[in-house]
């Protein structure tokens, strides 16, 4: 399974309105990282800043980062076309809608 499907699954399917951490979806953090940076620079989730955690008491001595994120309409958008590849998704229904705005307007 794609692991930028998984993040955007998981935060739909977790999505209450806070932010969630995505950080232990898969064992490789930096690539979550990379794919969670991506995602946000196409719009199509939120991330929120963390402290670090510190597991100096389990006998870790690194510190990792959690990154808290959120999914938005475009993100939905977009994994619901990642779901269903027969749908038409080049024209989102938002620009559709304001097209046939500006003629009735």
């Amino acid at each position: 399974m794609n692991v930028e499907r998984k993040i955007l699954e998981y935060l739909k399917n977790n999505d209450k309105g806070k932010f969630v951490d995505v950080s232990l979806i898969d064992e490789d953090y930096y690539l979550i990282y990379e794919i969670v940076s991506d995602l946000q620079g196409r719009n199509l989730i939120v991330i929120e800043n963390r402290n670090p955690r510190d597991f100096v008491a389990f006998g870790i001595t690194n510190k990792i980062n959690g990154i808290n994120a959120k999914i938005n309409a475009k993100g939905r958008e977009y994994l619901y076309c990642l779901n269903n590849p027969k749908r038409n998704c080049t024209e989102s229904k938002n620009k559709r809608f304001w097209k046939m705005a500006y003629f009735f307007g």
